[in-house]
């Protein structure tokens, strides 16, 4: 028996002092006399020696731990990949990768990914299965790439090997690969891109009857249709994910991530009751399942329904909560997007421009260019600190970035922020000052009238565009604005008419805070 000619072998190495036994109990254990030896040893052996014993040691260790092969996917990749077995290697490497992600070692699961791929890619010549299994390992690899937030470095590696997955016959890994694709994409600001994605991966999915690739492609939809405004087709894509995540329990990114994206489009609607009972939903299931990436969305949903409210220091507590349980370096990033809206929001703009400095730093280094927009609230910021030349030109870069891509929900945004600088411009400066102002500070106006005429037009397409896609919260913003404007030109019917609508869909939308404002610039006019 093999039992019987280790224990001999072993007690002659013993016998000879090469080894000594180090433990008995719960197994017995040997250990080198000499930390040397069996490099000397390993050295000593020709390769095809050395691959046939690692080959050896593998397939013993999986016999044995057959119940326990988890506690061992890593010496076990470590063996087969220094033996014949490449599959075998890039199998246990895969699970390696799995089993680190899921406790939240990002860079090592990143690395055993990465040695799966080079063995699989390397290969001189592949058949079909190893071409399906390289798009699989691709799809697993995914997750990692997007917890990282290197969205630059997944598009290019997915694109590379786009080609691959069109000819695969199988549908479901092709479209899982189209779903990441689409999703990478999203990330990227390239939304129209992601939506022909994504809308051919769903095809797929339903063509095989796929669950896993309808959820998935559904799920990200969501993200995808809430950047281009197209908010009623968001929360259909949204709402149906949550009924795939039902039928597959065990796919809790499926669930919470569907169910965030829902969270936000009902706080661009302005449902604050919707959105916080959203964000209450994923916490308790965060909790249910000890999952923190999933608790960092919660806090971060339950945190913007506090915005619609007014109330930015619980808005401030809850992204702070998200930021310090945060373990993924994207996660990090979207705990500081809840922060940098509730301290800009709430006029806290050191803290703020701290924030989103560390924002823009990062969507530049790794490509996440759905996080490039806050440059634009940097430019906001300049404004405020005085350098309205500069803060200027910098918010309209943002502002043609967000038309260049479609994202309907940014592009009334920064219509709206832009009318303000324009707005306070006028309500600062005396009309015998200005044109001394401009010139000073080369800010491209030159006189009160066209200053108001801009500010009127941002505001107007703030208005319109909101309309059109029901982002409610900043469409009562615009019309509060717009009603500024008016009275800071005394024409006072035409901003008791836009501040009321402001008033009706604030008290619509129960957003108490800005109600209260709005109320209080209304009884200012007499």
């Amino acid at each position: 028996m093999l039992k019987d000619r280790i224990d001999r072998e072993l007690s002659n190495l013993e016998r000879v002092d090469l080894i000594r036994t180090r433990a008995i109990q719960p197994d017995i254990e040997y250990m080198f006399k000499h930390p040397l030896t069996p490099e000397v040893v390993y050295n000593g052996l020709l390769k095809k020696e050395r691959q046939e014993i690692h080959e050896q040691i593998a397939l013993v260790m999986e016999n044995l731990f057959q119940n326990r092969l988890p506690e061992f996917y890593e010496t076990l990749a470590f063996h087969f990949q220094k033996s014949h077995s490449i599959l075998k290697a890039v199998d246990y490497l895969m699970k390696s990768g799995e089993k680190s992600m899921k406790r939240y070692a990002l860079e090592e699961s990143h690395e055993y990914y990465k040695e799966a791929y080079e063995l699989l890619s390397n290969k001189s010549s592949r058949s079909q299965e190893e071409d399906q299994l390289l798009i699989e390992l691709l799809n697993k690899w995914a997750i990692v790439y997007y917890y990282r937030g290197d969205f630059k470095g997944l598009t290019d590696l997915l694109f590379s090997h786009e080609k691959m997955a069109e000819l695969l016959d199988d549908k479901q890994k092709s479209g899982m690969f189209y779903t990441w694709l689409g999703f990478a994409l999203t990330c990227r600001m390239r939304l129209s891109k992601s939506y022909q994605y994504l809308e051919k991966a769903l095809k797929m999915g339903r063509e095989v009857e796929s669950q896993q690739v309808i959820g998935y492609a559904s799920a990200w939809l969501t993200w995808t249709c809430m950047n281009l405004g197209n908010l009623d087709e968001a929360i259909y894509h949204g709402e149906r994910a949550q009924e795939i995540s039902r039928l597959m329990p065990e796919d809790q990114y499926l669930y919470f991530k569907s169910l965030a994206g829902l969270g936000l489009i009902y706080f661009l609607k302005g449902e604050k009751k919707k959105t916080y009972e959203t964000g209450k939903k994923i916490l308790e299931y965060s909790r249910k399942h000890s999952n923190t990436r999933c608790m960092v969305l919660g806090y971060y949903i339950t945190g913007f329904s506090y915005i619609l409210n007014g109330d930015f220091s619980s808005a401030i507590e809850y992204g702070k909560k998200a930021a310090h349980i945060a373990a993924d370096p994207l996660y990090s990033q979207i705990a500081n997007d809840l922060l940098s809206w509730a301290y800009f929001y709430g006029g806290n703009f050191k803290e703020a421009e701290a924030v989103i400095n560390e924002i823009v730093s990062y969507s530049r280094k790794y490509g996440c260019e759905m996080l490039e927009p806050y440059d634009g609230f940097l430019g906001v910021i300049q404004i405020v600190n005085g350098d309205l030349n500069h803060g200027y030109k910098r918010l309209e870069a943002a502002h043609r970035f967000c038309l260049e891509i479609e994202a309907k929900c940014l592009i009334a945004s920064f219509d709206s922020a832009i009318g303000m600088v324009f707005l306070n411009i006028i309500e600062s400066v005396e009309p015998d000052d200005f044109a001394a102002m401009a010139k000073d500070i080369g800010f491209p106006i030159k006189d009160i009238p066209t200053a108001a005429k801009k500010a009127e037009a941002h505001f107007t397409k703030s208005i319109e565009v909101s309309k059109e896609i029901g982002a409610k919260y900043i469409l009562a913003e615009a019309y509060l604005f717009l009603g500024l404007l008016h009275k800071a030109e005394k024409r006072t019917e035409e901003a008791r008419k836009n501040i009321s609508k402001a008033i009706h869909i604030f008290e619509q939308i129960d957003a108490k805070g800005y109600f209260k404002q709005a109320k209080e610039a209304l009884a200012s006019l007499g």
